[in-house]
């Protein structure tokens, strides 16, 4: 089994923009699969694309997302490697994975929901599971600011202090919390020892 502990950090979530950024997927659909080669048409350092071919993800998302997002992974060739579930968050999420990665979703709810999304994730995930959280949260020291997200959907961006206690409520700690080059605000929790009672 591939060690996702040593390879999913904080540094993984930014690693899969920049894959994006650099149309990496395109450019191995186009037939660039030696490391040489896929670095010189993307652009990049060959040893930044080092490929851990044993990973395999699964997006969950609403039907008519993940119906869409299908289309796009198997267009990539990578409907081998990666699966999707067609659901809520609020439902019990697959089980047993390594990493919960949360891009863009908390920022959508208020306090009460977005307890019970993470307490789906340190449910489902094992017990060294890693839930990695970009966007509703941001550094206790950062101005704070109003989407349209909030507006229409009542969501909010805790500060780092508020998010500690709210992952508290659903069962888990956050180990980590930083500032991305992007300039994004990047937090990884785990499952607490002695989770709180569902």
């Amino acid at each position: 089994m591939v060690d996702l502990e040593r390879i999913l950090d904080l540094a993984t979530p930014w690693c899969l923009h920049v894959a994006a950024t650099l149309r990496i997927p395109e450019h191995i659909a186009a037939g660039q699969a030696d490391i040489t080669d896929l670095a010189a048409a993307a652009g990049c350092d060959q040893d930044a694309l080092r490929r851990h071919p044993h990973a395999r993800g699964i997006l969950v998302d609403l039907p008519g997302t993940v119906a869409r997002a299908s289309q796009i992974i198997e267009s990539f060739g990578t409907g081998g490697r990666m699966a999707v579930e067609g659901q809520s968050f609020f439902d019990p999420l697959p089980a047993g994975a390594d990493l919960y990665l949360l891009k863009s979703v908390l920022n959508d709810w208020p306090d009460e929901p977005t307890v019970a999304i993470l307490r789906r994730c340190a449910e489902a995930g094992l017990p060294t599971a890693a839930i990695a959280i970009l966007g509703g949260v941001s550094a206790d020291e950062a101005p704070r600011s109003l989407g349209i997200d909030m507006l229409v959907a009542g969501g909010k961006t805790s500060t780092l202090t508020q998010f500690t206690q709210l992952a508290r409520q659903a069962g888990l700690d956050v180990i980590a919390a930083r500032t991305q080059a992007s300039g994004r605000f990047v937090v990884e929790c785990r499952p607490a020892r002695h989770a709180p009672p569902p």
